[in-house]
């Protein structure tokens, strides 16, 4: 190969070089730390044993939509701190969106609590009849308190999906021990919480007669 070939491709190579080497620098930077991610568990996954609910036969109940603050809408862990202040975790995820992984701890729980074949994640694609519920969902607050308290203020109300009619409105705050800045033992108080919570759920069904 000639000299004159050989400068241009010694010059590609060096630019390349310079290119990789910032790349390479950052990401074998000291200290850097992995991103953690969690997720949201059911009853059964947390062996917590409620108390079956037994509904009207034929009954069938849809869990959502399933709303939650802004604040939490997003993959990082959100903490409360001091005040109004709020601390986001960069390296601390939730694994599925907050909202999805509540439906889907809710559907699971009460579906244990009152018959699988009875409960499904709203909305879906079904014509409801008579005997059909849906139970939508309001999260008002889902935080560590910054004092090692893990809260869930929620409200949700119950319809008949036949004729859209609200049969009855609730509200309640439910809170457990959680070790602060460990993100796991947090996931898992949450996890407590959806689980009481789901109890309250099928509870509030009980008694509910459609007309």
């Amino acid at each position: 190969m000639s000299l004159c070939r050989l400068r241009p491709l010694r010059r590609n190579l060096a630019i390349l070089l310079l290119i990789a080497l910032p790349i390479a620098a950052c990401s074998g930077l000291p200290g850097s730390a992995p991103t953690n991610f969690y997720i949201l568990q059911t009853s059964a996954q947390l062996d917590t044993q409620g108390t079956p609910v037994t509904l009207i036969e034929g009954t069938t109940v849809g869990i959502g939509p399933v709303q939650i603050p802004g604040y939490a809408d997003r993959p990082q862990i959100v903490t409360f701190g001091s005040g109004a202040e709020i601390n986001v975790s960069d390296f601390d995820h939730w694994a599925e969106p907050l909202s999805d992984a509540i439906k889907r701890v809710l559907t699971s729980n009460v579906s244990t609590l009152i018959g699988e074949e009875k409960v499904f994640s709203y909305p879906a694609d079904f014509r409801p009849d008579k005997q059909s519920f849906q139970v939508a969902v309001n999260v008002i607050d889902i935080t560590e308190t910054g004092a090692g308290v893990a809260r869930l203020s929620v409200r949700w109300h119950i319809k008949a999906l036949y004729d859209n009619k609200v049969l009855g409105r609730y509200a309640k705050i439910f809170e457990a021990p959680a070790t602060v800045g460990d993100y796991n033992s947090y996931a898992k108080a949450v996890s407590q919480l959806l689980a009481e919570f789901s109890q309250d759920i099928a509870t509030s069904l009980n008694g509910l007669k459609l007309s």
